[in-house]
């Protein structure tokens, strides 16, 4: 009988220790600083892809390091407005690794604009997946974040990756994502006039692509994409948690667009509606009184990764 006793003691022992040792290494894991962000060339199906990783501790377990990717907005670049590097940062400091694209004619991108199109963004995204479990190991959950017309991306990926065999995801974040249905979602285009939206939408499809007056060509593929496409819907589709913020002052999408998708986000479990922080930002977050512009940026953040915690553990 004391011999059971003793071994049951040991048990408690080891078990003991074995804890003990789990949160050691866990708390050493939130003192040490995350490695530098790093600059790479992630090989895609047209060529190199310009990115930034960073990754989280080296004592995380590179099999369980969940995978958040960043995507910019029309005419961005992977800095997202300045979002995106703080972001990545806050993540990292919570076990999750990012990597941000400048896809298609956007950034250090050395491809025209007119290769800016859902289905080479969506392509994109799946080369970063793929790409970072390669490169890192890192297999655990993957999200995506994306502004603007990355919102859209975002919100259509599960259905263009069941259809191509890409890499799923388990959770989305959506900033102003331009989810209008259709045509609808180039309204960025010319808020004031939808029918220019149109006849540029003719056009290009007339002539294969369209000057913009932000400053770029469109290539007929890409409306023609656009037509095809209902966001919102792809997003009860897909069921998949969501965190949807809008800004107060956003003067590029049209409060049907900001509406309707807040009723699709709405209605799926899990996901949450988030618009009276940001009350006094434009469509990128931002506002002129440098005071409140940091605020839009930590509250945007936060509750970013506060929710990716969340639906990536």
């Amino acid at each position: 009988m004391n011999r059971k006793k003793q071994r049951h003691a040991m048990r408690i022992l080891w078990l003991c220790i074995a804890v003990l040792a789990l949160c050691a290494a866990a708390a050493l894991a939130l003192l040490l600083p995350v490695p530098a962000a790093k600059t790479v060339q992630i090989p895609g199906d047209r060529g190199d892809i310009p990115a930034t990783v960073q990754m989280p501790s080296g004592l995380s377990r590179a099999g369980e390091v969940p995978v958040v990717v960043l995507c910019h907005g029309f005419t961005g670049n992977r800095e997202g407005d300045g979002h995106f590097a703080p972001l990545a940062d806050d993540l990292a400091q919570r076990g999750i690794a990012t990597v941000r694209l400048d896809v298609a004619g956007c950034g250090d991108s050395t491809e025209p604009y007119t290769a800016y199109t859902l289905a080479n963004m969506a392509a994109d995204v799946n080369a970063a997946i793929t790409w970072m479990q390669q490169e890192y190991g890192a297999h655990g959950p993957v999200a995506l974040v994306g502004h603007s017309m990355g919102g859209r991306l975002a919100s259509l990926y599960p259905q263009i990756s069941a259809r191509q065999g890409y890499a799923p995801v388990s959770a989305l974040v959506l900033w102003s994502p331009a989810n209008g249905t259709g045509l609808q979602g180039l309204e960025f285009l010319n808020i004031e006039d939808f029918s220019q939206v149109e006849a540029l939408a003719a056009e290009a499809k007339a002539n294969g692509q369209v000057g913009t007056r932000w400053g770029v060509e469109i290539s007929a593929a890409f409306v023609e994409e656009m037509e095809q496409s209902d966001p919102n819907a792809a997003l009860r589709e897909a069921g998949l948690p969501v965190l949807l913020t809008y800004s107060g002052q956003d003067t590029v999408l049209s409060a049907n667009t900001i509406a309707e998708t807040e009723a699709a986000v709405a209605s799926l479990p899990g996901s949450t509606v988030l618009t009276e922080p940001f009350a006094q930002g434009n469509h990128n977050y931002q506002n002129e009184d440098e005071t409140v512009n940091a605020q839009l940026d930590e509250d945007l953040r936060t509750a970013t990764a506060d929710f990716l915690s969340a639906a990536l553990r």
